[in-house]
């Protein structure tokens, strides 16, 4: 299945939710916003979000720093 991940098409398995592509691209899941097709998910929705052929998905990761 074909996702767009931050404006780049990527291929997963058949079924996958939208926690298990954070864990996939190693992105630590309190730090990041994620939307999916321009609607933004809250952290405890994102485990039984399933993510269909097509979607979009844009991971915004925040950087501290001084």
């Amino acid at each position: 299945m074909n996702i767009v991940v931050n404006g780049e098409n990527k291929d997963f398995p058949e079924k996958i939710t939208l926690e298990e592509l954070i864990q996939q691209l190693g992105v630590r899941k309190e730090t990041v916003v994620a939307e999916v097709n321009r609607q933004i998910i809250q952290l405890d929705k994102r485990a039984g979000l399933n993510l269909a052929h097509g979607d979009q998905v844009e991971l915004i990761q925040f950087v501290g720093g001084g």
